[in-house]
C-alpha cells in the first residue's frame, strides 16, 4: 500500500477548528522558488507546476524502471503546498 501523507499526518492537512501549533517533522521534498502571476499560463508558475509534478512521478514511478533510488518507497503525490508573500 502506498504511503498517503494525507492519512499519515492528518493534523497537517485536516486541522481542527482551533488555532493550534504542530511540530512537523523533519522531511524530504522538492521545491522551486519564482515570482509572477499565477494566472499566466505560460508564466513562470505555470511552468513550475509543471517541472514540479513531472519530478513528483518520475520518482514515484521509478520503481518500475531498472534504477533503484536508495530509501524510496510507494507514495501518493501529495497536494500542492505554497507560500505566497
Amino acid at each position: 500500500m502506498p504511503f498517503d501523507y494525507k492519512k499519515e499526518y492528518k493534523e497537517f492537512y485536516m486541522p481542527p477548528k482551533k488555532p493550534t501549533i504542530v511540530e512537523v517533522p523533519a522531511m524530504n521534498y522538492i521545491a522551486v522558488r519564482g515570482q509572477g502571476d499565477p494566472n499566466d499560463e505560460k508564466g513562470e508558475y505555470a511552468q513550475a507546476l509543471g517541472l514540479l509534478y513531472g519530478i513528483a512521478f518520475t520518482i514515484k514511478m521509478s520503481y518500475k524502471g531498472d534504477h533503484k533510488i536508495q530509501g524510496y518507497f510507494e507514495y501518493v503525490v501529495p497536494p500542492l503546498e505554497g507560500f505566497w508573500w
